[in-house]
């Protein structure tokens, strides 16, 4: 690592967390970056539908008609992902779960389902089946065996939330990586000209990020993990990553993932739509 820069780390979400700090004294930067690490532990409990008491599993053990009390950072995070379900047509939906489960074995190899399994899942999931209410901080499901996860996207919304806590302490350059996956960075870098970042391939070039953040979805060597939620159907495999960057890092996680889904042309669209969004796909 570059002289200067100060490395902290934790485990959560189910992969490794690093921040990287430059431009400051040590102790300046470990008292920042601690902060941060609290706030990922908090975000954790609220978030992780592993976590028996979080919001997202409360949400989860409810039936139709039911509502629930959530915090901010769940409040957010659902709107987030609603918000980008409409703008990438469907491709990124935080409610396949029950989709997920009838066909994907649990060793990630696919799986055919039953036709009564796949209707019963289909009936289960669709972004409009939770509604919230911002006044009130309440959740209601409007169907039965609702399944959010927000593995799509969680990661990179903690990151960005760690990043104001740095900016909050006084922290004006630094990295912060999510399991190498989801990157995020703001300030000059530690040479002056931003921070880099890799594609997860060795052939790959390295991306300069300053200010902006890159995340990757890709096809596990297991089998076939990813579903489009609008064909309710596992994606064909393709050997490669699909990498997003974006503004912030909780849109560039989610559309990480929504670009597996989306055609060449659809993501072509879309990048030309939104000019802060720039698509890294491989030449196929």
């Amino acid at each position: 690592m570059h002289d200067g820069i100060h490395k902290i780390g934790a485990h959560a979400m189910a992969t490794e967390f690093q921040i990287y700090v430059a431009g400051t004294n040590e102790a300046k930067a470990m008292t920042a970056a601690s902060a941060a690490l609290r706030d990922l532990e908090a975000l954790e409990s609220e978030l992780s539908r592993f976590k028996r008491n979080s919001d997202i599993s409360r949400i989860n053990h409810l039936q139709e008609g039911q509502s629930t009390p959530i915090g901010i950072a769940a409040l957010d995070c659902i709107q987030l992902a609603q918000d980008i379900h409409t703008a990438t047509d469907g491709a990124f939906d935080i409610t396949i779960g029950p989709l997920i489960a009838v066909l994907t074995n649990p060793d990630l190899s696919p799986r055919d389902p039953s036709k009564e399994e796949l209707s019963k899942a289909i009936n289960a999931i669709g972004i409009n089946k939770i509604k919230l209410d911002h006044e009130s901080s309440m959740a209601t499901v409007l169907c039965d065996d609702i399944w959010l996860d927000l593995g799509g996207i969680g990661k990179g919304y903690a990151l960005d939330q760690m990043a104001l806590i740095l900016k909050e302490s006084g922290i004006n350059n630094a990295m912060l990586d999510a399991g190498g996956s989801t990157l995020l960075a703001f300030g000059d870098g530690p040479g002056g000209s931003g921070w880099t970042g890799g594609l997860g391939d060795p052939s790959s070039p390295e991306i300069t990020l300053k200010n902006n953040s890159l995340s990757g979805s890709g096809f596990s060597e297991r089998g076939e993990h990813i579903i489009d939620p609008r064909k309710y159907c596992r994606v064909p495999m393709k050997k490669y990553n699909a990498w997003a960057m974006a503004p912030y890092a909780a849109l560039a996680d989610a559309l990480s993932t929504a670009f597996l889904v989306m055609t060449s042309e659809e993501i072509h669209e879309f990048c030309e739509k939104h000019k802060k969004i720039e698509a890294i796909l491989p030449d196929i």
